[in-house]
């Protein structure tokens, strides 16, 4: 027996909303035995799904880390350079 999941007022396979949502089928029909909307077990991305080093609910911040002041010119100094100078 074929079952259809509605979504947002649209009949899907489990196979469509797996394709839609980019989340696995396994993974949906565990969501939804562990109690998850079905809502939530399209939208809410997996591990998998996140980039790395990418945070969705990373809190906003000020400034760009660079200290006070920007150089326009580094004052760096290599090894090689300062045995030479």
């Amino acid at each position: 027996m074929t079952r259809l999941y509605e979504f947002r007022g649209t009949r899907y396979l489990l196979r469509e909303l797996s394709e839609l949502s980019g989340v696995e089928r396994n993974v949906i029909r565990a969501r939804l035995d562990d109690g998850w909307t079905l809502e939530q077990a399209l939208c809410i991305p997996t591990v998998k799904q996140r980039r790395a080093g990418v945070v969705f609910n990373f809190p906003p911040f000020e400034g760009t880390g660079a200290g006070r002041a920007a150089q326009e010119i580094p004052e760096i100094t290599f090894s090689e350079q300062a045995e030479n100078a």
